[in-house]
């Protein structure tokens, strides 16, 4: 992270000579950065659609193995390699500014030990300084918002960007991932109050940027569960998909060799004698087997015919 301050101080100091105010210098810094992570945004976009298209089979998935959390996992990071969807996308801005915000409170610290400038030039709006005073490699002046205004808008705007980064998703691998970013404004504020103010005016101003372009992308997100008067689903991410993108769920077919189940009354059926008429005519001509039968049934009618004794 030292190598990045004095990159970023030419074009601070460049921008600083271009307005004649440290303040609206920050600010342009700020969008030259965002437009620099224009193609790690629109990656990071890609991603996210393509997990908005795999919802459906992640949420089988969770129906088939939700008491298997081995399986669960297994079978869903094959689901996110088959369609090259990375569910960690969405930290990795995130990840990448946090060495960029150190590199920007270094140059700012360089800034002002390099650069001549009046008290005109290093305040903006209720800040007296954005840069600290160093005289004789002293910090006489730290530049700290006075009213602490910054910090608390810079956390406040990071969080709800965070949520509105966050989308409602059974996957239990990206729920924990969610609380974990849920956590990431808070780590960055306890910073922000370290830092000078002209540090913090860059993170204020890239989280503004940020949520204009979140709300383009995904809409409220996550901050609608809070906010019920907001509505769940705009932006980008939540646009119609196209036919080719539906992925159909299979059933896995029943293996051939697998005994089926067998029907009730078809087995009964099989207990049930079959009288064949014409066998029964063609036997009726056969000499023993009629007899035995014939007098079978006389002996039969003598026996029901006899009468009761009476006791």
């Amino acid at each position: 992270m030292n190598f990045l301050g004095p990159i970023f101080l030419p074009f601070l100091e460049w921008l600083f000579h271009l307005f004649g105010n440290l303040g609206w210098a920050i600010i342009a810094f700020t969008i030259l950065v965002r437009l620099g992570m224009l193609p790690l945004t629109l990656k990071q976009l890609r991603s996210q659609r393509k997990i908005m298209v795999i919802q459906p089979k992640l949420r089988e998935l969770q129906r088939k193995y939700g008491k298997d959390r081995e399986k669960l996992t297994q079978e869903t990071m094959k689901l996110y390699r088959e369609h090259g969807a990375n569910p960690v996308g969405g930290c990795l801005p995130l990840l990448i500014s946090l060495p960029i915000l150190f590199g920007v409170w270094q140059a700012i610290q360089l800034f002002g030990t390099e650069v001549e400038t009046t008290a005109a030039q290093v305040q903006f709006l209720w800040l007296p300084r954005l840069t600290p005073l160093i005289e004789n490699g002293v910090t006489v002046n730290s530049a700290h918002d006075p009213y602490f205004i910054l910090p608390i808008l810079a956390i406040a705007l990071q969080f709800i960007t965070t949520l509105m980064a966050m989308q409602r998703n059974p996957d239990p691998q990206q729920a924990s991932m969610n609380k974990v970013m849920m956590f990431m404004p808070f780590l960055f504020g306890f910073i922000y109050f370290q830092f000078p103010a002209g540090a913090t005016l860059y993170s204020v101003t890239g989280s503004l940027i940020q949520l204009v372009q979140q709300y383009f992308t995904s809409g409220f997100g996550l901050l609608s569960k809070y906010l019920p008067f907001l509505p769940e689903k705009t932006g980008f991410l939540h646009q119609p998909l196209p036919e080719s993108a539906t992925i159909t769920i299979e059933e896995p077919e029943t293996p051939s060799d697998q005994p089926q189940r067998r029907d009730f009354w078809a087995v009964l059926g099989k207990l049930e004698p079959v009288v064949d008429v014409s066998a029964a005519g063609a036997t009726a001509d056969s000499g023993s087997s009629d007899i035995a039968a014939e007098q079978a049934i006389e002996d039969v009618k003598a026996q029901l015919g006899k009468p009761k004794k009476r006791r």
